[in-house]
């Protein structure tokens, strides 16, 4: 694997010694499916569509390093590299071929560093991407990203603000319907709030969110050629909808869909708008895996 491209190698654990264990699930049998969530969620956010897709794939969904169920650290390793080996070795630990990775906002991000890192070391494991409202360039954070990555401010709002406060305050964010933001949600994402070390994982991963390196990295997105879908809700104020356009501007075998009246978070505010361009694309690559396999 190229050397060059940052977090080629693999990340161990200082404090354990060992590999670092995502907590992951799986349903469903088939060409497999991996779904890698977004800032402050888990692999909860993608609930409604898990069903649908397992009904013809594997579906394996995981909680990044800092959320979930799954372990947070007191270390400084959450940028996006990071997490991107950890699903990288995620992958190849569990030998998942013929594989589509689907990322949502900074698991987007995640997802298109894992694919270039795939691209590198296992060109051809990898079958489709699919990004949705993904972080991906140089971008203005929003104000509650700016909150949390400032030093003092940042702690003072996250350990002293009530979870359920602080969880509805950005799901009305990542919401262009506020109506529609379930109080399920709010508790669950609550719940993994409270967890111990979360907060920490979080505001971590507020600081480093935006690599320094990152306008360079962007070069490697001209020369992934996996067949991408770029999904985006049109309404979304968290990621814009020019990071979108210029992610398929970029990508050499991508196509764009823009949904109206949705915001940063589609598979929670309308997965029915989501599903028949989702099970249309993974059809449609699987398909032709096989067929020019």
């Amino acid at each position: 694997m190229n050397k060059n491209i940052p977090g080629w190698a693999q990340y161990r654990n200082p404090d354990q010694g060992h590999a670092f264990q995502l907590t992951h699930r799986s349903v469903g049998a088939g060409d497999p499916v991996l779904l890698i969530h977004g800032f402050g969620a888990s692999s909860y956010s993608w609930r409604y569509v898990i069903e649908p897709l397992a009904q013809q794939y594997r579906v394996i969904t995981l909680d990044l390093k800092g959320f979930g169920d799954s372990p947070k650290p007191r270390d400084d390793a959450y940028s996006v590299y990071e997490q991107a080996r950890l699903v990288r070795n995620f992958i190849l630990e569990n030998n998942l071929k013929r594989l589509h990775i689907v990322g949502h906002s900074y698991g987007g991000g995640v997802a298109l560093v894992t694919s270039i890192y795939l691209s590198a070391s296992h060109p051809g494991l990898q079958k489709s991407l699919v990004l949705i409202d993904s972080m991906a360039y140089p971008q203005a954070l929003p104000d509650f990203i700016k909150i949390l990555a400032t030093p003092v401010l940042g702690p003072l709002v996250t350990y002293g603000l009530p979870d359920a406060f602080q969880v509805k305050n950005l799901l009305q964010k990542v919401y262009f319907d506020d109506a529609l933001i379930p109080q399920d949600a709010i508790d669950h994402y609550a719940t993994d709030l409270g967890k111990p070390g979360a907060k920490y994982a979080l505001l971590a991963t507020a600081r480093q969110i935006l690599p320094p390196d990152l306008q360079q990295f962007v070069k490697n997105y001209a020369r992934l050629a996996v067949p991408t879908l770029i999904v985006w809700g049109k309404e979304d104020e968290i990621v814009p909808l020019a990071i979108g356009k210029r992610l398929h501007d970029t990508l050499p075998n991508s196509e764009l869909v823009i949904l109206d009246a949705v915001g940063h978070a589609v598979q929670e505010e309308k997965p029915s708008l989501l599903l028949p361009y989702l099970l249309h694309f993974l059809a449609i690559e699987s398909l032709a895996s096989r067929v020019f396999r």
